[in-house]
């Protein structure tokens, strides 16, 4: 049995939880004092049930909003939660975290370890603590009760990375104690960053949707009916803008299918509309789409994956059209300037740096 704290009490965080409970880890399940509500149930059943894909009873052995009770003596920490939950939680455990420990984004949405680093160092955290950010969740799945959740599918692989780069392959030794050969190792959150794939596919199916979002309150499937082919041409062109700053940064990516094949297998359906049109693990389960535009399609991706993208990729002079065009909409839509509250420069301290010095924070870190 291993210790491992993980952060978030949403569909993802709980899902870890019982899934590693499960298997007989000791599982430390902690979020802020403003979730109490979430954990109150799992706390009185001593943890939480597992359907569909696995099943079976996982137990939690600590549920807490205590964050130094949390992490004390762990040295995994698995934060899962929207990018816009990274920067609290890097000040919550700011006063807690010790060096030797690996804290680990489920994902980083984009450049998310790096924003975490600088919030730990901006709340006077020194330590010489390891920063790794995973390209997406392992799990697709979703807490469907108070002591239950449902999961969909497990990836088959997860890519994943470090900031300091070089200190990957001995995060991964660590991190394979909770998930036996599931870890690929990335060269550094450049490529982690580039590889999450909900930038693909999220912002540009809630704008081209909006006005059903809107009227019948996500009530449709939006995979299976809200990413219709021209929908998905404009997926494409996003994942094209993706690539081009990939090769431009000297670190070239692979297609958004491709990532998709490697998780959910498939290859026989060859087109992006083929492939969601269909997707048993996306999609015909019933209504799926944002009930309202407060949604993390559009509140994390856009802010959080977004909006980073086409900053970085002015400083290395990559043209993103559709991108700049999503966050305009979407900006609009919701009635906040996206670019100001999200990942700027400024915020992952990269403002005012050359390409070069801007690829050494990713690499070096500190």
């Amino acid at each position: 049995m291993s210790k491992v704290a993980i952060l978030g009490s949403g569909h993802g965080a709980c899902t870890y939880a019982a899934y590693l409970g499960k298997r007989g880890h000791e599982v430390h399940l902690c979020d802020s004092e403003q979730f109490k509500d979430n954990l109150t149930a799992i706390k009185e059943a001593g943890g939480m049930e597992l359907t569909h894909a696995d099943t079976g009873f996982g137990g939690i052995s600590m549920v807490t909003t205590d964050f130094s009770e949390a992490v004390r003596d762990v040295e995994v920490i698995m934060i899962v939660v929207p990018g816009f939950g990274h920067s609290p939680m890097a000040k919550a455990l700011a006063p807690h975290l010790t060096k030797d420990q690996i804290v680990v984004l489920n994902p980083g949405s984009v450049f998310g370890a790096l924003e975490f680093l600088n919030t730990l160092r901006e709340c006077g955290n020194g330590e010489d603590v390891t920063i790794c950010e995973t390209a997406s969740n392992i799990f697709a799945c979703r807490r469907v009760g108070p002591t239950t959740v449902r999961i969909s599918a497990v990836k088959n692989q997860i890519e994943i990375a470090s900031l300091p780069a070089d200190r990957i392959s001995d995060a991964i030794k660590k991190l394979e104690v909770f998930f036996p050969k599931l870890y690929v190792a990335l060269p550094n959150v450049i490529y982690s960053s580039l590889m999450y794939t909900n930038l693909i596919v999220h912002p540009v199916g809630a704008a081209l949707n909006l006005g059903r979002i809107e009227d019948t309150k996500g009530n449709f499937d939006f995979y299976w009916e809200g990413l219709s082919p021209g929908v998905c041409r404009n997926a494409l062109a996003v994942d094209a803008e993706r690539m081009a700053l990939g090769a431009a940064m000297g670190f070239s990516q692979i297609p958004g299918m491709e990532i998709f094949y490697r998780y959910y297998g498939h290859r026989e359906r060859p087109t992006f509309y083929d492939f969601f049109h269909h997707s048993e693990v996306h999609g015909g389960i019933g209504p799926s789409a944002p009930a309202s535009l407060n949604h993390r399609y559009i509140t994390e991706d856009i802010p959080y994956a977004l909006v980073p993208l086409s900053e970085v990729s002015k400083v290395f002079g990559v043209p993103t059209p559709h991108m700049d065009a999503l966050i305009t909409i979407l900006s609009t839509a919701c009635n906040e300037d996206f670019r100001k509250t999200g990942r700027s420069l400024e915020r992952l301290g990269l403002s005012g740096l050359s390409p070069e010095e801007v690829i050494h924070r990713f690499t070096g870190g500190r």
